[in-house]
């Protein structure tokens, strides 16, 4: 089983869709949202990449600090928006 199948029968479980067919547009999202990150902060990918190969281990908080200090922001709701990935 993929992950990305493993997510979605969770957000069923746990009651946030109530189908694996209602979990289309989470999917949607987070295709469009890994594409776009891909395509605009690869620099942010090459830091973290270095990051965790220097340290192995990585806690939220880390993770959200890093992001604002690499990464590009973001509106959720233009990216839902937008027909690019």
């Amino acid at each position: 089983m993929t992950s990305a199948q493993e997510a979605r029968e969770a957000a069923v479980q746990w009651g946030l869709v109530p189908s694996l067919r209602d979990t289309n547009p989470f999917a949607h999202v987070g295709y469009k949202l890994a594409s776009r990150f891909i395509r605009v902060d690869e620099a942010a990918i090459d830091h973290l990449a270095d990051y965790l190969l220097a340290e192995r281990t990585l806690d939220e908080q880390q993770l959200l600090a890093r992001f604002e200090r690499h990464a590009t922001p973001l509106s959720l709701e233009e990216l839902e928006q937008s027909i690019t990935y």
